[in-house]
């Protein structure tokens, strides 16, 4: 009804647990790789009103696994054996983002997937395909415990390092310092577009690109009614590959105020273009912030920092 028969024959016939995601061209609409590190993330899908939104599972979903936060929103809710069909109704009560979690039908974990749902006044994803790599319990927990444990030693680290420093270090320091501009650089302006009921509106923003480094410098206003502190920062490519940065100032935004944060990520591929999705978030977690279609430039193979 919502996607064509071919391209739902072609889904359905997806089972193999190793699957992967295809290169953005080669596939229609978005396609993210459920593994061991997105257990506890939220994917963040945008709709819009009247629009249709396809999810498909390569795994087979639970007939009682869904879980929609508001569901009177949602004129269109049909979930099947291997996909979901959301529509928001044409003039919802509200415009801020929901919550979705759907459940699969064996023991294997993952054993369910996340969305927060961004409402946009015109656009929306069309199609989104979820391909599930399932994992035992055990060694799903063990990696995590490994990983946060590693996150929070590094986040240690740095925050020894730029503990009485007037700016970061690395690219973003010089950027801040003024040892460097974009001028001196391959950077871009970006495009400001971003969902509605988001904690921080951004004013504009800029990337930058080496062949080591990432930056994002933003600029940003804290559009909710208490401080927001950047606490980590994250870059999510188009095949869900993602890189963590650190972010600079970790100082609390306070309502209503402008400020320009810099995000620098280590990166090892020269030809990673994106888009990207940038999220921000706080010491608690609580409130996180997106900033989608983030492009970097298009480095050349003689770029050597």
């Amino acid at each position: 009804m919502f996607t064509s028969p071919l391209m739902l024959s072609l889904f359905m016939g997806v089972s193999a647990p190793s699957q992967m995601c295809p290169p953005p061209e080669d596939v229609e609409g978005r396609c993210i790789e459920l593994t061991v590190g997105a257990l506890a993330e939220m994917h963040e899908v945008q709709l819009s009103p009247g629009l249709v939104t396809t999810f498909v599972f390569d795994s087979d979903v639970r007939p009682d696994g869904m879980t929609l936060e508001d569901s009177g929103r949602f004129e269109v809710a049909e979930l099947g054996k291997h996909t979901l069909a959301l529509m928001p109704v044409e003039n919802p009560r509200s415009e801020k983002p929901g919550a979705l979690t759907v459940c699969f039908a064996d023991d294997a974990a993952p054993a369910c997937v996340s969305f927060r749902l961004l409402m946009h006044p015109v656009m929306a994803e069309r199609q989104v395909r979820v391909l599930r790599h399932p994992r035992s319990a055990s060694s799903l927990e063990a990696e995590l415990r490994r990983t946060h444990e590693e996150n929070d030693r590094l986040h240690a680290e740095l925050a020894r390092l730029n503990a009485g420093r007037d700016a970061p270090l690395g690219l973003a320091g010089m950027l801040v310092s003024g040892v460097a501009d974009e001028r001196g650089m391959s950077c871009v302006p970006g495009d400001t577009v971003q969902p509605l009921g988001s904690v921080l509106i951004t004013a504009e923003f800029s990337t930058c690109r080496t062949s080591k480094r990432a930056i994002v410098r933003v600029r940003v206003r804290n559009n909710s009614e208490t401080p927001w502190t950047a606490h980590g920062a994250k870059l999510v490519g188009p095949k869900g590959e993602a890189w963590r940065g650190s972010v600079w100032p970790e100082e609390p935004i306070p309502p209503s105020t402008l400020v320009d944060l810099f995000i620098e990520a280590r990166v090892e591929d020269v030809r990673t273009e994106g888009p990207f999705v940038l999220k921000l978030w706080e010491a608690n977690g609580s409130r996180t912030v997106r900033l989608g279609r983030v492009a970097f430039p298009v480095l050349g193979t003689g770029t050597a920092f």
